[in-house]
């Protein structure tokens, strides 16, 4: 997964405090983080295929193994001061998730079954 950014720096200082120093490579311009099979590489606006403008807008799930685990996130994210959108609740279907944001508003969705 790919996100671009306005501020680079201030995204990835984001990531390594959630994801505690998962990042795997940085290179001008981009961060790359490893989570097991799925990588998010944070890029910085500029160019051709992410120009300056516009919105970020994506929302990335990540699918948790339990309620507890979602619990756990929860109180993470508090600690480390992240905006916690919606706290951990039912979803109507059936399956139990937060919602929290990162400095540009991208959404992070923690969610199990």
């Amino acid at each position: 997964m790919v996100i671009p950014c306005r501020d680079l720096a201030r995204q990835r200082a984001f990531y390594e405090r959630i994801l505690e120093g998962a990042q795997t490579e940085a290179r001008a311009g981009w961060t790359r983080f490893d989570l097991g099979q799925v990588s998010i590489a944070l890029r910085a606006r500029g160019d051709a295929l992410f120009p300056r403008e516009g919105l970020p807008g994506v929302m990335l799930a990540f699918r948790l193994d339990s309620r507890d685990e979602v619990e756990r996130w929860h109180r993470r994210l508090l600690m480390a001061q992240v905006a916690v959108l919606d706290p951990p609740s039912r979803l109507p279907s059936g399956e139990f998730a937060l919602h929290a944001a990162d400095p540009e508003g991208n959404v992070l969705c923690l969610f199990a079954a």
